[in-house]
């Protein structure tokens, strides 16, 4: 095949490619980080609070060295994450960001079977799942809703590989009782594997209690996915991390694509145990879930109680078009999670973004 080229075309990309090099450094190099000046994001889950000042200092040390891979770096964070929740090395997967677990435990079990989940969770992997044949049965909410775990419970049979289960779910911020779910997983695990997504459980009144990670110790068919991208504010520097018994997250390890950076993987050892910045950033969080639900208790809009840094209201109109009023305003909320097509989800951001977010709600809500 002859490839011509236009001559004007020719010139013309010449010429583009001369202005290019022209432009200002500073023009061409300009960051674009988090939102633009004067959006109030509040559509993401994040903590606007981090990185913690550990981390700053970890993240600009470590990026001096960005010339060689990370593995010590990793493997250090491996081993503190192993420790941190009383287990050993060969029990953790770490991972960029949580949903990339998510991601590999669902490539891997797909293909032995069907996937048992809530129909209203956290869902991109389950979509992906979808997406490369694999089925998977949706569980409707109960009508308060909570997560059914007997009706999923129900669903599971010899066709079923795994159940996966969001604690707090996403994005209800509903909190599953503790000892309703450790019933629920050591009856189920006898079947499949029950995946428990705890990206937020830090941010739940006891975390240690509410979290499954006793039955990983305990060599249950278990796997336990988390991240430093909630309370430890770090979501752009994409660092998470699965625990498992050995025999699971070797093929965890099998099927994920990504590990941690250097930069990330430093920023999660210096945030991991950083405890004056781990309740800071937590009371936050709740100071913000109560100024957001006071707002829906003002409009008497109900709202569900959250453990969560994210609170889930019915706005009583189809939330898609509020989304978009509020956008118009530079407010930015999240819309319909079908079938719930007049419930709104709102997350944390720092104080005096919540507070333009009260005002500019009640201008929409009442307009």
């Amino acid at each position: 095949m002859t490839l011509r080229l236009h001559r004007r075309s020719f010139i013309g990309g010449i010429a583009g490619a001369m202005a290019l090099a022209a432009a200002p450094v500073a023009a061409l190099r300009r960051p674009a980080y988090g939102p633009a000046e004067g959006i109030i994001k509040l559509n993401a889950n994040e903590n606007p609070y981090g990185p913690s000042p550990k981390a700053l200092k970890a993240i600009a040390e470590a990026a001096t060295h960005s010339a060689y891979y990370p593995g010590p770096t990793v493997r250090r964070l491996q081993e503190m994450v192993a420790e941190y929740n009383g287990l050993k090395p060969e029990n953790v997967v770490l991972t960029s960001g949580s949903i990339e677990a998510l991601f590999a435990v669902g490539a891997a079990y797909s293909r032995h079977g069907r996937i048992v989940a809530p129909a209203l969770t956290f869902g991109p992997h389950l979509t992906v799942v979808e997406r490369m044949g694999g089925e998977v049965i949706r569980v409707p909410l109960t009508a308060d809703l909570d997560t059914d775990l007997a009706g999923m419970e129900r669903a599971v049979d010899n066709t079923v590989s795994m159940v996966y289960v969001c604690n707090p779910n996403n994005p209800t911020g509903v909190e599953i009782d503790a000892a309703a779910l450790r019933a629920f997983c050591t009856r189920v695990s006898a079947t499949a594997t029950v995946m428990v997504d705890e990206a937020y459980n830090e941010l739940t009144d006891d975390p240690e209690a509410s979290s499954m990670v006793d039955l990983v110790r305990n060599g249950k068919n278990v796997i336990i996915t988390r991240t430093f991208s909630k309370l430890h504010g770090i979501a752009g520097l994409r660092v998470g991390y699965a625990l498992a018994p050995a025999h699971l997250a070797e093929v965890i390890s099998r099927h994920a694509m990504t590990q941690p950076n250097l930069v990330g993987a430093a920023a999660a050892i210096a945030t991991i145990d950083d405890e004056p910045f781990l309740e800071f950033s937590k009371q936050k969080i709740r100071e913000g879930r109560e100024l957001v639900a006071d707002v829906f208790r003002r409009h008497e809009i109900p709202y569900l109680e959250s453990r969560a840094n994210f609170v889930y209201g019915d706005i009583g109109r189809n939330a898609d078009d509020f989304r978009a009023s509020m956008q118009a305003r530079n407010v930015h909320i999240r819309g319909i999670y079908a079938p719930y097509s007049t419930w709104s989800r709102v997350s944390m951001g720092r104080m005096e973004d919540l507070e333009v977010f009260a005002r500019v709600f009640s201008e929409v809500y009442n307009a």
